[in-house]
């Protein structure tokens, strides 16, 4: 029942389907000029991170103010930590700036912060202490989302605000899951310091501009997987060029 409420299947127990449609005439069928925002790239990552576990707000554990932000230490007697309500908190579009290695292409860097409640129980299972945690990851990717360009548009769509076209707008989907939670020991025969959680991240990272276009739907599409963003040997992507000649020797004015 649980995945049929999640996924919208659960409308048809009970009722009565609606009868299919007929399909419609080859005659009938047309082009619709439409505006959109067409997705120009997509991809899409898979990620298993481990992140260190910070206080969301200040708290005292063992006598110990620790503030926003800081790392949550283990409290005395605590043997096992878990995670609950874990979720994404929010994403942060930090920078985005053309690539100064692949034409038409984007540079994006985006933040992820994640939130939960941290819980620190005794060997015996009994409860220490629950404190509210957050934690952030940074990634960075590289898709196509055409030059730049200086012209300004206006509508009303949106306010009635003027709004520049020259950057592509950002599209992130995210879904993450907390995987573990252990301590973490800087010598296997201390005390630990602190928590790490192993998170499982899905994304899929889009960059689209508004367009006017001529379309026939036809579904769902499925991103690529996303590349490296930067060349692993800058001198060998430089290599690789074909040479400017026309820089050099710029070309003539053809007579026909």
């Amino acid at each position: 029942m649980a995945f049929e409420h999640e996924f919208g299947l659960g409308f048809a127990r009970g009722k009565e389907c609606p009868p299919p449609q007929p399909p419609t005439p080859p005659q009938h069928l047309r082009d619709e000029p439409i505006i959109a925002n067409k997705v120009y790239d997509s991809c899409r990552r898979q990620d298993c991170l481990e992140v260190v576990a910070r206080a969301a707000e200040p708290v005292h554990i063992d006598g110990m103010e620790i503030k926003e932000g800081e790392a949550i230490p283990v409290p005395d007697g605590a043997g096992s930590v878990t995670t609950e309500g874990f979720t994404v908190k929010k994403i942060m579009i930090v920078d985005k700036e053309p690539s100064p290695f692949k034409k038409g292409f984007w540079d994006v860097q985006v933040k992820v912060v994640f939130e939960y409640t941290l819980v620190f129980r005794k060997c015996d299972k009994d409860i220490i202490l629950c404190v509210k945690a957050n934690s952030i990851h940074n990634q960075k990717y590289c898709l196509f989302g055409s030059a730049t360009s200086d012209f300004v548009a206006v509508t009303d769509l949106f306010n009635g605000e003027t709004f520049n076209n020259g950057a592509p707008n950002v599209w992130i989907d995210t879904k993450a899951v907390a995987l573990k939670a252990e301590f973490r020991c800087r010598h296997c025969d201390r005390k630990p310091i602190d928590v790490l959680v192993t998170v499982g991240l899905f994304c899929i990272f889009k960059l689209s501009r508004m367009v006017c276009l001529s379309v026939r739907s036809r579904g769902f599409c499925i991103p690529r997987e996303c590349e490296d963003c930067d060349p692993a040997d800058p001198c060998k992507f430089f290599a690789g060029l074909d040479f400017p000649m026309n820089n050099f020797a710029p070309p003539e004015r053809l007579i026909s």
